[in-house]
């Protein structure tokens, strides 16, 4: 006779399930409702909503909602679930339980964000009910496409020139608005030395003599990097960070994931942006376009030799960042990544001061 018992079982858990859904839809819809309500100045009313699961995330586990309004109108929402029991495993790994770093993003956009006017997907909602395990995020769904797998070079020259137009708008915001970003002072150098030090030992012969050598220029710019001027920068401006709106004009670009957000050199941001493939004619034109967004937004008169020499040197830091990060090849391939754009840093530095001595002889 055939176990009905186990179909009964199976059938009580999708029944589950489907409850479970129904019952979020509607928290859903609710929080919805709740958050375009106050900002739009008034009533708005959900008529129907669509889920689709995001196939491929690489944290937390996201959907694309297709929010229809009474009227008619149509709202691509995107929804991301913050709860780190529902992380992807490889997430899990590297960010553990901590919401530090969703309860960072939250304060990111509604302190420095919301009124920036920077064409970043917009927060339409937020239901933080850590009793209950829900912490979720509505932003503005923006689309899949990212800049980075685009390998159209002119494609990434408006990246530069919106981290400029982010940094000049940001330079001077009040300590009420930046008071909880962690700032790049002489501690948050020296520790990156430290944490340098602490996996040579474990470096095979090669990757030892590149990353010592790196180290030993890095510690004796240490007290030049803490004195760099700051701003508030993204942390981690990488292309897998800046979604392509599907329209034209100077709001193509959204850039998104904001858990890095800090008070620290705007360099920083654009040598992410530039780092890698890139020719040095290509990341040189990157370099100009930033420069000269930069002065035009600020009415700054900046010396291109000085810039382009505190981006060389924030250079050989994001390496060295990031080769801590990693430690080791035995960690992950991208370890050797890292290896890899360091070595191309440290041949330019060597390069470029074998010209300067040319020069003065």
């Amino acid at each position: 006779m055939p176990d009905y018992s186990k179909v009964e079982t199976q059938a009580g858990a999708i029944n589950a399930a489907i409850q479970k859904h129904n019952s979020s839809s509607s928290l859903m819809v609710e929080t919805l409702e709740s958050g375009l309500s106050q900002l739009r100045n008034q009533p708005v009313r959900i008529s129907e909503l669509q889920r689709e699961v995001c196939p491929f995330v690489s944290s937390f586990l996201a959907e694309h909602l297709r929010v229809l309004l009474d009227t008619g109108e149509s709202v691509p929402v995107f929804f991301k679930d913050m709860n780190p029991h529902h992380q992807v495993k490889t997430a899990q790994i590297v960010r553990g339980d901590s919401m530090a770093p969703s309860y960072h993003e939250l304060h990111v956009y509604q302190q420095i964000l919301a009124g920036a006017d920077l064409g970043t997907p917009q927060l339409y909602a937020v239901r933080w009910e850590p009793d209950k395990g829900i912490f979720w995020f509505f932003f503005e769904d923006v689309g899949n496409s990212r800049l980075r797998d685009s390998r159209n070079f002119q494609r990434w020259i408006p990246a530069a020139r919106w981290a400029a137009r982010f940094h000049a708008a940001t330079r001077n915001l009040s300590p009420s608005q930046t008071s909880f970003l962690p700032v790049w002072d002489l501690a948050h150098y020296s520790r990156l030395a430290d944490r340098i030090s602490g996996i040579l030992a474990e470096l095979d012969a090669k990757d030892r003599t590149i990353v010592a050598e790196a180290l030993e220029h890095y510690v004796s710019r240490i007290s030049w990097f803490a004195t760099l001027p700051k701003t508030v920068i993204h942390g981690q401006f990488f292309g897998k960070n800046i979604m392509v709106r599907g329209r034209r004009g100077d709001r193509t670009l959204a850039v998104i994931d904001w858990e890095t957000t800090a008070l620290g050199p705007g360099s920083f941001d654009l040598v992410s942006i530039s780092f890698g493939k890139w020719t040095e004619e290509q990341r040189l034109f990157m370099w100009r376009t930033y420069f000269e967004e930069y002065q035009a937004r600020t009415a700054l008169s900046l010396s291109w030799k000085e810039f382009c020499a505190e981006f060389r040197e924030m250079e050989i830091y994001q390496a060295l960042e990031w080769v801590g990060w990693w430690r080791n090849r035995s960690v992950s391939h991208n370890f050797g990544k890292w290896i890899k754009e360091l070595t191309r840093v440290i041949k330019d530095r060597r390069r470029h001061e074998a010209d300067r001595h040319a020069v003065a002889q």
